[in-house]
């Protein structure tokens, strides 16, 4: 009471009036305390800063609350101390700028709020740059390793040694599915010994080890995230483990390529939040490069290896399934399939002429094919080209590194056969081919070994040097019947139907062509023994 009576009298003396009314209409606050830390003067921008209407001593101890620290350094250096606190009071930022002098303090008070919130965000955004700059550095090291005919097991060693290296990060691991049992198993890890083996996985969502990110990412092939483990009520089976390794976040990347699942990149981090938004964004992004590289390895076995997997499938009145017209005595064949994007692929086949409007109409009742257009009509046939939407048993097929090597519609009934590397899972290529057609039956497997060795060497030297928008130009260009004579398709047509321009058509064939005869004629590399020398 006795500081309240004081403040007033100061605040109402006629000493005061002219150098209230001038620091009244400043924009920042400025409020004068003695030597005992007693109120001598605040003007109105103070008030509003505090949240107040009037001078009392409540807002002398807020003052003396939120800044008596920097007061106490000013008076004691007799120079001038800075500090911003927050006010829990007014949800806001504070900043003094404490000027001193023998039996006083002036205060210099404004609301830094907007300049903390940018702080902060410039800090976040950094924090997201350093972590995106892990996932860029993983994404390079795949690229790096690619390029060096590296083996699926090299391409995800690779992964987790680079992760694991990553400021903020723990260690990594690649886990997979055993598909005839559901088992989770592991394949590789980096900064971390034996942990897959040692603990509880599962894909069970009745099972508490399956409710973790790695179950959930499995199942859903979706990128899962906990950013606080040890707060995670389905994080608890691996509780223990986190306190004892010293992680506090754990993320799992499905790795996946046109819909098959090819494991489970599990990656922890040392703090809390480590797996923000954007960073988890490009964590998901390389599952996607992960399995996209995983397939073309996969592929490159099925097309190159020395022995292959050969499955043949029949789905009886396939036709019927999409409600087609009747095909009975007719025959359909599909002789290549060229992939032009992840969303669009282009189909070459023949039929006669007189099955070719069936085709037409069937085009109609199929949802995933888009339009057929006829490339050339000669001997009564008819060679054609069918735009497809991601043709779900190619997609399948291609997901579990094969290719379909020919494919046919007769009578009705549609019969594919595939290969597979020899390593392939057959169970999991089968069921995951009835789970797009129930009516699917496998009819027959076999082991086959390509016939041509030269031939097989070629294709396995052009794989390599071929870039994959060369491979596509190539494939289209052979297939449309660009290099027949006369031309089925011109450049121009081709160009259209892959959604680029004729003369970058041209500039991938030509790069293709020259890389295609220089692997003819070129000179093979040659390795001589040491001489021996008498």
């Amino acid at each position: 009471m006795e500081e309240d009576s004081r403040l007033d009298e100061l605040v109402e003396s006629d000493a005061l009036d002219g150098t209230r009314s001038l620091l009244d209409r400043l924009p920042d606050g400025v409020y004068v305390l003695d030597d005992e830390r007693r109120g001598v003067f605040v003007n109105e921008r103070t008030l509003e800063l505090l949240g107040v209407d009037r001078v009392d001593g409540e807002v002398i101890d807020r003052l003396r609350s939120l800044f008596g620290s920097a007061h106490d350094r000013a008076l004691e250096r007799q120079e001038t101390v800075a500090a911003d606190v927050y006010d829990p009071a007014t949800d806001a930022w504070l900043e003094a700028r404490v000027e001193p002098s023998r039996a006083s303090v002036t205060g210099c008070l404004r609301d830094v709020s907007e300049l903390k919130e940018r702080e902060r965000r410039f800090e976040r955004q950094c924090e997201r740059m350093a972590a995106l700059n892990g996932v860029y550095s993983v994404m390079r090291a795949i690229n790096d390793v690619i390029v060096t005919d590296a083996t699926r097991d090299e391409l995800e060693r690779v992964t987790c040694e680079t992760l694991a290296d990553e400021p903020g990060y723990e260690f990594a691991f690649v886990a997979a599915v055993d598909s005839g049992t559901g088992d989770v198993f592991h394949r590789t890890e980096a900064g971390v010994e034996g942990y897959v083996e040692r603990i509880p996985l599962s894909t069970d969502p009745d099972d508490p080890a399956g409710r973790g990110p790695a179950g959930r990412a499995i199942r859903t092939q979706r990128l899962q995230v906990s950013n606080d483990v040890l707060a995670d009520p389905d994080f608890e089976p691996w509780r223990e483990d986190a306190r004892e390794l010293g992680y506090r976040s754990a993320a799992a990347i499905p790795i996946v390529h046109g819909g098959g699942l090819y494991g489970v990149l599990g990656v922890t981090g040392a703090d809390r939040n480590a797996f923000s938004d954007e960073v988890a964004e490009g964590l998901g992004q390389l599952g996607e490069v992960l399995g996209h590289a995983i397939a073309a390895i996969e592929r490159k076995r099925a097309l190159m290896g020395d022995r292959l997997t050969e499955l043949e499938y029949e789905i009886a009145d396939g036709v019927g399934l999409f409600d087609g017209p009747s095909m009975d005595g007719h025959r359909i064949d599909f002789e290549r399939v060229v992939r032009v994007d992840d969303e669009r692929f282009l189909e070459y086949g023949v039929t006669a002429a007189e099955t070719f409007p069936k085709l037409e109409a069937l085009t109609d009742c199929v949802p995933h094919w888009d339009s057929v257009e006829p490339i050339d009509e000669s001997a009564g046939e008819v060679a054609f080209e069918l735009e497809i939407a991601s043709p779900p048993l190619f997609s399948v097929v291609a997901s579990h590194g094969g290719y379909v090597e020919s494919a046919a519609i007769d009578d009705g009934d549609y019969r594919m056969t595939v290969h597979l590397p020899e390593s392939a899972d057959v169970r999991a290529v089968t069921e995951a081919i009835r789970e797009v057609y129930p009516e699917t039956a496998n009819v027959a497997r076999r082991q086959v070994t390509p016939s041509d060795s030269s031939i097989a060497q070629l294709q396995d030297h052009l794989y390599g040097v071929l870039t994959d928008r060369q491979r596509t130009v190539l494939e289209t260009a052979y297939y449309a019947g660009f290099f027949e004579w006369p031309r089925h398709s011109s450049g121009e047509e081709i160009a259209e139907t892959l959604g680029i321009t004729p003369a970058t058509f041209h500039e991938h064939l030509r790069s293709a062509q020259h890389k295609i005869v220089a692997a003819v004629f070129n000179e093979p590399n040659t390795t001589r023994a040491e001489a021996n020398r008498e």
